[in-house]
């Protein structure tokens, strides 16, 4: 594969993506191949089956290579919030006398913290809300402090980990396609790295990314993972709702959902809507059935932010937006809005800054793209080389 490409696997809750991309120019990307293909999804006890999961990834990854000219042998895969456990942790590291900061100084962090994780799964990936000095001042960019003498380092640290279920899932169907180098990236962390900016995320910020089967929390700061919880809720239990609700197959249902508008005020009893056989359905009864939908994934956000921030309610916690992403967001018109009056918090929609893809539906696999391009950089000789020592890296 060429050197400047990447390959990711994006797996959300009721298809996979295996796309094969570059970096462009004003931060947008070359697509050099990409498909999509269904599969039966997860839920919160892991794969519904495991086999179509296998199917699906094999046929994406098989589709995409017989049109693709290059070799294709390491791969980005992203975790979703459902297969992620992320484990917090403060921790300081002193040294003899002062001495400069480098990149060395900060994998001796990392690894001196993690070794006092008792934690189960696959340790994937780390990352950090800050890093410390001597005068406390916060550092959300680990290069800022490269060349600054000190006698101790500081940091507020975040680890990742998969489930053995999703772990072995993945890793053994990649092995079997003939790579022979699979990364794991957790989707929430891409996504908040890539669609918040840095200024939100030197505060609390947090991504509510609605899919279809699964639905995840997350609360962001700096550049780690506070605390996530995902939940079976999504835009695929809306549509089950649909077809038990107004006694209509699946196909219908998808028109209903796809038509509808939740963001006004009361409609009319004699507003119908009309199928494409000319089959009737009222309109306000349409709407209850998706609010009722939308308010079960709001009591979930509501548990999880009292379970979590009961206290911080009164410290004006309540008044940073929510940013919203996910094809089940995208798909429901006027969920947002719903979802603001429901949870009485700012809403924002969040998706990639490109044209095409401007989409929640694609945050997730451009993200995805984004972290695996930005990792294969790191990974490079004279980028590490350059830091190794302290330099600086804007």
């Amino acid at each position: 594969m060429s050197n400047e490409s990447v390959a990711v696997l994006d797996i959300r809750s009721y298809e996979v993506t295996f796309l094969i991309g570059a970096k462009g120019v004003n931060d947008t990307f070359v697509f050099r191949g990409g498909t999509s293909e269904k599969y039966e999804g997860y839920s919160s006890d892991g794969f519904l089956d495991a086999a179509s999961f296998r199917r699906a990834v094999i046929a994406a990854v098989t589709s995409v290579r017989q049109n693709y000219e290059g070799t294709v042998k390491e791969i980005f895969v992203g975790v979703p919030a459902a297969f992620v456990s992320v484990y917090t942790k403060g921790h300081t590291i002193s040294f003899p006398s002062k001495r400069k900061i480098s990149a060395q100084e900060i994998d001796a962090l990392y690894e001196s913290g993690l070794g006092e994780l008792l934690a189960s799964g696959h340790y994937i990936r780390r990352s950090d809300m800050y890093f410390a000095l001597g005068d406390n001042r916060k550092y959300f960019n680990a290069s800022d402090l490269y060349g600054i003498p000190t006698a101790s380092l500081k940091g507020a640290l975040c680890y990742y980990f998969a489930s053995d279920e999703f772990f072995d899932a993945v890793d053994s169907v990649l092995r079997e396609l003939g790579f022979e180098v699979v990364n794991f990236i957790p989707q929430s962390l891409a996504q908040a790295d890539y669609l918040l900016p840095e200024k939100l995320r030197e505060g609390y910020a947090f991504l509510i990314d609605v899919g279809f089967l699964s639905t995840s929390v997350s609360v962001v700061y700096g550049n780690g993972i506070v605390h996530e919880e995902a939940f079976d809720c999504g835009s695929g239990y809306i549509l089950v709702a649909l077809m038990q609700g107004l006694k209509v197959d699946y196909e219908t249902a998808e028109e209903i959902l796809a038509s509808a508008n939740v963001s006004g005020g009361a409609v009319s009893k004699d507003l119908m809507w009309t199928d494409g056989s000319g089959v009737a359905y009222p309109v306000r009864e349409i709407n209850e059935i998706i609010k009722y939908g939308l308010d079960e994934l709001c009591e979930s956000v509501d548990k999880f932010f009292e379970k979590y921030y009961r206290g911080k309610s009164t410290m004006g916690f309540a008044a940073n937006p929510l940013s919203l992403t996910g094809e089940g967001i995208g798909g429901v018109k006027g969920a947002a809005e719903h979802i603001a009056k429901r949870l009485g918090r700012m809403t924002e929609i969040v998706c990639p800054d490109l044209p095409y893809y401007d989409k929640p539906l694609f945050s997730s696999r451009i993200a995805l793209l984004a972290t695996a391009l930005s990792d294969k950089k790191r990974s490079g000789l004279l980028y590490r080389i350059f830091n190794i020592f302290g330099g600086k890296n804007k």
